[in-house]
């Protein structure tokens, strides 16, 4: 059978068939809600997320259109981001149906379907949810591959350009709300896996069962064609040459690549001029700067980017900015619940930002405590993904701070949070997919390049703050500068301990312990509580963390010209002016002070 020339679509045809899809869509809605056919899976208990694959099917998402339909190509995986959450992770009986249609629901755009891209009638056309065919084909074809029953399969009358390779095994399997669907079956139960990476739509199918029916490829045609004539070549609305037609969509420029959007949380001079450098051409979205403990002094020697510098507006989330920085207000004095308040805010900034992304936007920079909650959204399937890297995953800090606790069983601070682990996993399923990974920070680098191989790793270098030198006073003791408040976390019980039977002075740059037996043996401690100039009269500052991801005072004391003797935790590398330690090493930490004050010429003077 020969294929039909082509021609150009007319209203009376459109309107023709709106018509009867209704029709049909209201019949098999009432058919169905009188003697359904299939029920709508949720996830269950993962009773099956460990059992073997028996198929798997990879398909690009990129690079199976022409370049000028990029639109609709963008919308198209934008629609495959929303229809994976109903597929993901659904465990079918032995026996039952999965049918498309009643998994997935009506496609409306309040569940954040687009424009994407249809075949129909031998053009790829821009229509709502356009591009759930190609779940449906990878469906089919898994399905196919591990032996199970298409139970209702619908070909297309036409194929876009690059997609199904002559002789593959790929099924075509067209669908369209509600009364073309997909339905499969298998004979035991079986667990639907499905992801969206940067660049490809994988599907995968669990199950401890054998296949039901032997596997046969079925090569893409149109039901009752011709096996040996292709199917034609579907025209698009955006590249077509037919202007006269009443679908032709004027081009809409988006860049070959689409656009890059970055997301931040806080700001940093490092992030800042690797944005400047990178990317100065990216879009921003970033929480409003709102300081409600407006009595503080607010931090010196770091400063923004003037405006005139910006590249353009950043968008900024006025609610959630506010809804947030209330939280954290209420919970300050929480130990335990103000690390939860954190991630409250990270979660509802990152739900703004997410419900501001378009389907152009093909790159995501994306700071790292967000990077969890977008995994969760949905937001960075399908995406390139660079990471700003600022602190160690959730993992190991937990596995660090276990680690202190079992050293100080006493201290319950080093025990009063703990992430949610769904929460854990988010952040390493979604470190699994960076293409990038940039970070200042030396340990966080170090240990990155073991979790994610497969990013590539920039290390950027700490920018240090303007700050005068420290002019020292006469005193009778050494004046040593603990860079924190007085927190095991922070190392404060390994410097007590490195500092009995010294003869010197410590000042606790914040706040207090609750443990007033902390500092015992120490002869005078003060409290700065982050006000006034810490560094006057400083001899050491020291900060032996078991976590800390934000040494801005130690970089402060570099720039000052004072000695820092700071834990591997806290990521200064090779930074001059500074000696390691590892983290909870007393005796390496009371050498280190030793050769510091040494080294500053003050032992004979301290009598050390």
């Amino acid at each position: 059978m020969s294929v039909q020339a082509w021609q150009p679509p007319r209203r009376i045809d459109a309107i023709d068939f709106w018509l009867r899809s209704r029709l049909l869509a209201t019949a098999h809605a009432l058919r169905e809600t009188l003697r359904p056919s299939a029920r709508r899976w949720t996830e269950g208990s993962h009773a099956l997320a460990d059992a073997p694959v028996l198929a798997h099917y990879r398909t690009p998402l990129w690079t199976d259109g022409r370049a000028d339909e990029f639109p609709l190509v963008a919308g198209k995986v934008q629609n495959l981001r929303v229809a994976r959450r109903a597929f993901d992770a659904v465990e079918v009986p032995a026996g039952e149906v999965l049918s498309f249609w009643r998994q997935l629901g009506r496609p409306a755009a309040w569940r954040g379907f687009v424009q994407g891209r249809e075949l129909r009638g031998g053009c790829v056309v821009p229509t709502l949810a356009g591009g759930l065919c190609q779940l449906s084909n990878a469906l089919a074809t898994v399905a196919s591959r591990a032996g199970f029953e298409l139970v209702e399969r619908h070909g297309h009358t036409a194929r876009i350009e690059q997609a199904g390779e002559p002789g593959s095994d790929a099924v075509d399997a067209t669908v369209f709300w509600n009364y073309v669907d997909l339905k499969v079956r298998a004979r035991h139960a079986w667990r639907l896996e499905v992801e969206l990476t940067g660049s490809e739509l994988v599907l995968r199918i669990r199950g401890r069962g054998a296949s039901a029916v032997p596997f046969a490829p079925v090569t893409m045609r149109r039901t009752n064609e011709d096996a040996s004539a292709p199917l034609p070549v579907a025209r698009g609305c955006l590249s077509c040459d037919q202007t006269a037609c009443f679908r032709h969509r004027p081009q809409v420029d988006v860049g070959p690549q689409g656009l890059t959007v970055a997301l931040l949380d806080t700001w940093t001079p490092e992030f800042a001029r690797y944005l400047r450098e990178e990317h100065p051409s990216a879009q921003r979205m970033q929480p409003v700067p709102m300081r409600l403990a407006f009595w503080r002094r607010p931090a010196t020697g770091w400063h923004r980017e003037p405006a005139a510098v910006a590249p353009q507006t950043p968008w900024a989330p006025w609610t959630a900015s506010l809804r947030r920085a209330l939280w954290q207000r209420l919970w300050a004095r929480r130990a335990g619940r103000r690390q939860a308040s954190l991630i409250d805010g990270q979660r509802w900034l990152a739900q703004a930002f997410a419900a501001r992304l378009k389907p152009e936007h093909t790159q995501l920079v994306v700071e790292q405590s967000l990077l969890p909650h977008l995994q969760r959204l949905g937001a960075l399937d399908g995406r390139s993904v660079v990471v700003l890297a600022g602190a160690l995953p959730m993992a190991d800090i937990e596995q660090r701070l276990d680690e202190a606790s079992r050293r100080w069983p006493d201290d319950a601070t080093l025990r009063d949070f703990r992430a949610d682990p769904s929460l854990v996993r988010a952040e390493s399923l979604a470190m699994a997919r960076a293409s990038a990974i940039v970070t200042p920070h030396a340990e966080v680098a170090r240990r990155l390049a073991a979790l994610a191989p497969q990013a590539m790793l920039r290390k950027l270098e700490w920018a240090l703050p303007r700050a005068g030198a420290v002019v020292r006073t006469d005193a009778d003791h050494p004046l040593i500068v603990f860079a924190a408040s007085a927190l095991a976390r922070k190392g404060a019980r390994e410097l007590a301990a490195a500092l009995q039977d010294w003869p010197c002075r410590l000042r606790v740059l914040g706040s207090p312990s609750d443990d007033a037996r902390l500092w015992r043996g120490i002869g005078h401690v003060e409290y700065m509580n982050w006000q006034g100039d810490w560094l006057a009269g400083a001899h050491v500052v020291v900060l032996p963390a078991h976590v800390e991801h934000s040494p801005r005072a130690l970089l402060r004391a570099v720039a000052a010209g004072v000695p820092v003797v700071a834990s591997t935790a806290c990521g200064l590398g090779a930074l001059p002016g500074a000696r390691e330690i590892a983290p909870g090493d007393v005796e390496a930490l009371r050498t280190a002070l030793r050769a510091a004050c040494r080294a500053d010429d003050l032992a004979d003077a301290f009598g050390w």
